[in-house]
C-alpha cells in the first residue's frame, strides 16, 4: 500500500507567546476542531498487535460536530511510523472471530446486545469519512510543537490558534516519556455522526502502547474498544513495573446465556490472516486475542496503555555430585522454596557414569504472569576410561534474587522437561519492611493518577516509599490476628496484599482507596469505609476454587473479592476436565455473591452427546437384562 506520510524535524526557535484557544470541545485521540464548532468523539477502536519489538497499528474512531468542519487529529507514538491506509474489514473480521469463540444458542435468540458498552466490546461503524492528509513529525520541545502545528494551519489555508497550556502540557509529557513522534491528521467532520476510515501504524516498540492520555484533552463519555494480538494473553490484574493502566480500563466479557466470560481466546494462523496479512506476518507461533474495554468519563484517562515485558532478575547457584550406576530409569527434579531463594534437587541420566552436568538460567521476556523460569541442565562426558553401565548425576541448583510472587518454574535436562512446578515466593521472605505499629493508622490514595503512602501515629504523619514493604497485622471475622505484608506498585497503582501466604491484589484510585485503622483493614470510598474482615484464603474457600488471581475491589457500595480460579468437575458424571470458575465473594460476611462458570467447549458437548447417544442405544438391550 502506497504510504502517505512525512517527516519533519522541527526547527529550533525561541519560543512561543501563549496564545488562547477559541472556546471548543476537543475530541478523542488529541483533536482539534478548525472553527467555532464542539467536536464529540463517541469513540474509539483499535487493533493492536505487538511481537516484543515492533507493532502493528489499526485505528479507526468514531466522530462528530456541532456543523460541518475540519478537524486536527493529533496522535503520539514511540518511534517513527510508517502510514497506510487501513480497512473496515479487519475490524468486522475480529467481531465475526469472537462470534465464532463465543457461539450464540437458539434460547439466546432474543437476547441482543452481547456485547455491553464498557464492560464489553461493541462494534458499530457509520460510515466512512473522506481521506486522510496525514504528517508526521518528530519533537523535542512542545511550544515549537504547537507554533509548527498552527504553521501547518496556516499553510493549508486554514488560520487558527491551537496553543493551550493543557496541550502544551501534555506534548511536553509525551516528550519527557520518549515518546516523541506525532501523527497530524486533517480530516473532515459533519454534524451526522461517522466512522473515521482505518488507518494502520507500524512502528518499533518495546512494549505494547496505544495512548490514551492525550484523550483528556476532551470533556465527557466515551466507548474505547481495543483488540490486543500479543504472544501471550495479557492479564490485567497481573503487570510489571512499569506498565501504565488507566483506572476503568477493563477486559471486555461477552454476554450469554452462561454469564460473562472475559474475551481471550487463542487464534489460529488462518483466523490471523483473516484479520490482516501484515499482523499475521508480524506475530508468529501462538496468538492471542484479548478484548479490553473503557466506558467512563474522559477525564480518567490519566495515563496511556503500556504493557512491557516481564524480565526478573535473577542469580543461578548449580553443583553436581560424582556420577553412578543408575538406580532410576528417567531423569527427574523436584522444585521447592526455602526463605526467599527457589531451590530444585534433581538427577539426570546419562549414558555412562562418567559425566559431568552444567546448567544456565534462562528466563524468556513475557508479559504474560506469572514469568517462566528455566533451569537448563546439559551433560558433558568426561574423557578418560569408565565402567560401562547406565549412570546418574544427581544435582542441585539455587535461584536467588528474585523478586516475590509467583513464578512457573522449570527444570530440563537436554531439551526435555523433567520437573515444573508453580511457586510463590512471599513477602514475608523479606527481611527489610516497614513494620505497622498496631495503634497507627496507615493508608494509600491515588489523587490524580499517582499513588501516595502514608502513617499517621497520634499527631505524626509519615509518607512512605511505595516501594516499601510494610508488615502488618490485621484482625479477621475470626477475631485472629493475621500477619500480612503489603508492597506497592507505583506505576499501575496496585497494591499487593499478602495475608496468611494468600495474594490479593488492590487496585488504588479516587474510588477505592485502602485504610488500616486499628489492625482492621477497609476499602475507603471517600464516602464510607467498607470493613475487609474475610482473609483471601476464606473467600477462595468460599467459591470452592484453587485461586489463580484474587482482586478486593468495591462494587455496589460493598468490598467484594473478584476471584479466578480452576476447580476439577465431571461432565455428566464421566467426562472430567479442570473448569475455570470466576465469581464475587463478600469481603465482610464471606458470602458468595456471584459465580459464572464457562461456557463448555463444543468438543466437550460433543463428547457428551456421543455417550448420551450410546446409551440411548444401549439402553434398551440394558433393560432387558435386568
Amino acid at each position: 500500500m502506497k504510504q502517505v506520510f512525512r517527516v519533519l524535524l522541527l526547527p529550533v526557535c525561541l519560543g512561543l507567546v501563549a496564545m488562547p484557544l477559541a472556546q471548543v470541545a476537543l475530541a478523542d485521540r488529541g483533536m482539534v476542531p478548525i472553527g467555532d464548532v464542539s467536536v464529540y468523539g463517541p469513540g474509539q477502536k483499535a487493533i493492536i498487535a505487538w511481537n516484543g519489538d515492533e507493532e502493528i497499528m489499526i485505528l479507526s474512531t468514531d466522530v462528530s460536530a456541532s456543523g460541518d468542519s475540519q478537524v486536527l487529529e493529533i496522535l503520539p507514538l514511540p518511534s517513527e511510523p510508517k502510514v497506510e491506509k487501513g480497512d473496515f474489514a479487519s475490524f468486522e473480521q475480529v467481531n465475526k472471530l469472537i462470534e465464532e469463540h463465543f457461539p450464540r444458542h437458539w434460547w439466546d435468540g432474543f437476547r441482543k446486545g452481547m456485547l455491553s458498552p464498557g464492560e464489553g466490546v461493541e462494534i458499530i461503524f457509520h460510515e466512512k469519512i473522506g481521506a486522510h492528509d496525514i504528517t508526521v513529525v518528530k519533537a523535542a520541545d512542545a511550544p515549537e510543537l504547537v507554533l509548527w502545528a498552527e504553521n501547518f494551519l496556516e499553510d493549508a489555508g486554514i488560520e487558527h490558534e491551537i496553543s493551550s497550556p493543557k496541550l502544551e502540557s501534555l506534548v511536553s509529557d509525551y516528550i519527557a516519556r520518549d515518546i516523541d513522534y506525532f501523527v497530524f491528521d486533517l480530516i473532515e467532520v459533519t454534524s451526522e455522526p461517522k466512522s473515521i476510515e482505518p488507518i494502520v501504524y507500524r512502528f518499533d516498540s518495546d512494549f505494547l502502547y496505544y495512548p490514551l492520555k492525550i484523550s483528556t484533552l476532551a470533556e465527557g463519555w466515551t466507548d474505547i474498544n481495543l483488540f490486543l494480538l500479543t504472544p501471550e494473553p495479557a492479564n490485567l490484574h497481573w503487570l510489571p513495573r512499569g506498565s501504565e493502566l488507566p483506572h476503568g480500563l477493563q477486559m471486555g466479557k461477552f454476554y450469554g446465556t452462561h454469564g460473562a466470560p472475559p474475551i481471550q481466546f487463542k487464534l489460529t494462523k488462518e483466523e490471523l490472516a483473516s484479520i490482516d496479512k501484515d499482523v499475521a506476518a508480524l506475530l508468529e507461533g501462538d496468538v492471542w486475542l484479548t478484548a479490553v474495554a473503557y466506558h467512563g468519563d474522559l477525564a480518567g484517562l490519566t495515563r496511556d496503555l503500556i504493557i512491557g515485558w516481564i524480565s526478573p532478575d535473577a542469580k543461578l547457584v548449580f553443583d553436581c555430585c560424582q556420577g553412578r550406576c543408575a538406580s532410576e530409569q528417567e531423569s527427574q527434579a523436584v522444585i521447592g522454596t526455602f526463605s526467599n531463594t527457589i531451590v530444585a534437587y534433581g538427577l539426570a541420566i546419562t549414558p555412562t557414569p562418567c559425566y559431568e552436568l552444567t546448567a544456565e538460567l534462562i528466563i524468556p521476556p513475557t508479559f504474560a504472569y506469572p514469568p517462566t523460569v528455566i533451569i537448563d541442565v546439559t551433560s558433558q562426558e568426561k574423557p578418560g576410561f569408565c565402567i560401562e553401565c547406565l549412570g546418574e548425576v544427581l544435582f542441585r541448583a539455587k535461584i536467588a534474587d528474585l523478586v516475590p510472587g509467583l513464578y512457573d518454574i522449570v527444570v530440563q535436562y537436554q531439551g526435555k522437561v523433567i520437573g515444573r512446578e508453580r511457586v510463590f515466593l512471599p513477602l514475608s521472605s523479606i527481611s527489610q519492611y516497614f513494620e505497622l505499629p498496631s495503634q497507627a493508622t496507615l493508608e494509600a490514595h491515588a489523587p490524580e493518577g499517582a499513588l501516595e503512602v502514608y502513617v499517621r501515629n497520634g499527631s505524626e504523619i509519615e509518607a512512605l516509599d511505595p516501594d516499601t514493604v510494610v508488615k502488618a497485622k490485621l484482625k479477621g471475622s475470626d477475631m485472629k490476628l493475621h500477619p500480612a505484608y503489603l508492597q506497592f506498585n507505583e506505576a499501575t497503582r496496585e497494591m499487593m496484599v499478602e495475608i496468611n501466604d494468600v495474594l490479593a491484589i488492590v487496585k488504588v484510585s479516587p474510588n477505592c482507596q485502602l485504610k488500616i485503622q486499628d489492625s482492621r483493614l477497609f476499602l475507603d470510598t471517600e464516602y464510607r469505609l467498607l470493613p475487609v474482615s474475610v482473609m483471601p484464603q476464606q473467600a477462595a474457600a468460599s467459591l470452592e476454587v484453587e485461586p489463580r488471581s484474587i482482586e478486593l475491589k468495591v462494587i455496589d457500595d460493598k468490598a467484594v473479592y473478584e476471584i479466578q480460579g480452576v476447580t476439577h468437575k465431571e461432565l455428566l458424571g464421566f467426562v472430567s476436565r479442570e473448569m475455570r470458575i470466576e465469581g464475587q465473594v463478600d469481603a465482610a460476611t464471606g458470602e458468595v455473591v456471584k459465580r459464572e462458570l464457562p461456557l463448555l467447549s463444543q468438543s466437550l458437548l460433543a463428547k457428551a452427546y456421543t455417550w448420551l447417544k450410546t446409551l440411548s442405544v444401549i439402553g434398551k438391550p440394558l433393560m432387558n437384562l435386568l
